[in-house]
């Protein structure tokens, strides 16, 4: 499918005149869609200020929906827009809900070709939250695993456990980190994010993080969009 991303955006929106800008990654988890109807998630900046502007006028309950995310957007502006539909689609969809999922679309920077990853099973905490919190609060599900927390800074600042990590050599750390500390345990990585990172950091991260997954080690289903200011002070940022 090597064809621009913006054009496929613009044939997809249907005459819609706004565009988005999508996240890129380097790498391809998904080439194909199938069945599918559009969300839009615009970048607007009005009187200064930087907006959101949501479209989901053609969506079919019974289809897949991709969330096209402009990646200039802030998580503190996507992921409550996000959250608000999948808790809208859950509760209309009971009966269709093992049959259709959604989707973020982004840019294979590679491949120069459109990409799609799954976030059906992805579940946010947002604001006030903090994974090394989550793992504390509840020990007995943790106790069979080796637990992680990868934290996403406003400044671009990534850290590992507390430790600091560049961007370009955050896989390698990590691959080696995990198999001198794995413990023969089942490995468990949980994703932090400032709330001012671009969703383009944030997703792609995601599909990047991808490549630790196999049989022993699982990035967690739950991302943690949190608010510096509200974090209580537990010495875990």
């Amino acid at each position: 499918m090597r064809i621009s991303f913006l054009v496929i955006l613009a044939f997809a929106m249907m005459g819609c005149k706004k565009d988005v800008q999508l996240a890129k990654a380097n790498r391809t988890i998904d080439s194909t869609m199938v069945d599918h109807t559009p969300v839009y998630l615009f970048f607007e900046v009005k009187d200064k200020d930087t907006m959101v502007q949501v479209n989901r006028n053609n969506t079919i309950s019974t289809t897949n929906w991709v969330f096209n995310v402009d990646k200039r957007l802030p998580l503190r502006l996507a992921i409550p827009q996000i959250i608000k539909l999948q808790n809208k689609r859950k509760n209309d969809d009971v009966h269709t809900e093992d049959i259709a999922g959604n989707y973020y679309s982004y840019t294979d920077s590679i491949q120069r070709s459109l990409a799609f990853i799954s976030f059906k099973s992805i579940s946010y905490t947002y604001d006030s939250y903090f994974s090394s919190i989550y793992v504390k609060e509840n020990p007995e599900y943790h106790m069979h695993f080796q637990t992680y927390y990868i934290n996403f800074k406003q400044d671009k600042t990534i850290t590992v456990d507390g430790n600091e990590v560049s961007q370009s050599e955050l896989l390698a750390f990590l691959k080696d980190y995990i198999a001198f500390s794995g413990e023969g345990k089942r490995n468990l990585i949980y994703l932090n994010f400032d709330e001012e990172v671009s969703f383009d950091t944030y997703l792609s991260n995601v599909v990047l993080l991808t490549e630790l997954e196999n049989e022993t080690t699982q990035i967690a289903t739950t991302h943690f969009i949190y608010n510096k200011k509200k974090l209580p002070d537990c010495n875990c940022y």
